[in-house]
């Protein structure tokens, strides 16, 4: 019998293997006894030369780079959307601090430019009075309150609803008292408003420290009355007490004149 040879190096199953059939491993065999300046060539199956990457690859980069780009449109969007709150945010302030600025009520000025003692009359002692059919005059204190309104663009009623009273008040006792009447004024307007206060009966000694002529007298003047101060922006309701105190000379008389006078408010 013929002896078989035994199949050559490399053959597997009688068959002749390519060294250069796998894609995916090269054999590079060095045998020691060439030297190390000598140049190897190797060779790729043509089938294995990539110029662009296949499309699986690609896919898979860009699902990779998908969740980046997500992350950053949120973060676009939210920083977007704060500035926009935040932008908001400051121009509501300044309006309201304009506003607040412009719109800030203030307290009328007050000051007292002339008060009168008229139809000044002494009690009757009733001898002669019977055929007397004309009833003797009430005396009274006349004012003359000057009022300012210092806001620029604000409205202010004072005494609204005629709820106002006025006192006067002269060495700690109340001489004089009356209704305030009410009245409106538009922004940085003026007005003098006259009211009279009635006197009771008054004790001796108060009545002869008004006569005093030649000195001026102290007194004080007491207004109790709502004040309303409107505009489109902001309102404001309060009672106000006006404390007016005031030196006035020869008060029984028509020249009387005020010498010196000064007015506080509680606002």
């Amino acid at each position: 019998m013929e002896e078989r040879s035994p199949p050559p190096a490399g053959d597997v199953n009688g068959k002749a293997r390519n060294p250069l059939s796998s894609a995916t491993s090269l054999r590079l065999s060095l045998t020691p006894s060439r030297s190390p300046d000598q140049t190897y060539v190797v060779q790729i199956p043509r089938d294995q030369v990539y110029r662009v990457p296949p499309p699986e690859n690609a896919r898979i980069v860009e699902n990779h780079r998908k969740p980046d780009s997500q992350k950053k449109n949120k973060c676009t969007c939210c920083c977007l959307i704060l500035a926009v709150l935040l932008g908001l945010a400051i121009m509501i302030g300044i309006v309201v601090l304009i506003i607040r600025a412009l719109y800030t009520p203030k307290c009328p000025e007050f000051s007292i430019t002339n008060i009168h003692f008229k139809n000044v009359t002494h009690p009757s002692n009733g001898h002669g009075q019977k055929n007397n059919i004309h009833p003797q005059p009430y005396p009274q204190f006349e004012m003359e309150l000057k009022i300012v309104n210092v806001n620029e663009r604000m409205d202010v009623a004072f005494g609204k609803g005629n709820n106002g009273k006025a006192a006067l008040i002269f060495k700690k006792h109340e001489i004089g008292q009356g209704k305030y009447p009410s009245i409106s004024q538009k922004p940085k307007d003026s007005t003098n408003v006259h009211f009279n206060l009635d006197v009771g009966k008054l004790a001796g000694d108060t009545e002869k420290g008004l006569e005093v002529d030649k000195k001026p007298i102290m007194m004080t003047l007491s207004v109790h009355a709502p004040l309303e101060i409107t505009s489109w922006a902001k309102d404001l309701k309060k009672n106000l007490i006006v404390t007016c105190d005031f030196d006035v000379e020869s008060l029984m008389t028509n020249k009387s004149k005020i010498k010196s006078e000064i007015c506080q408010t509680d606002f």
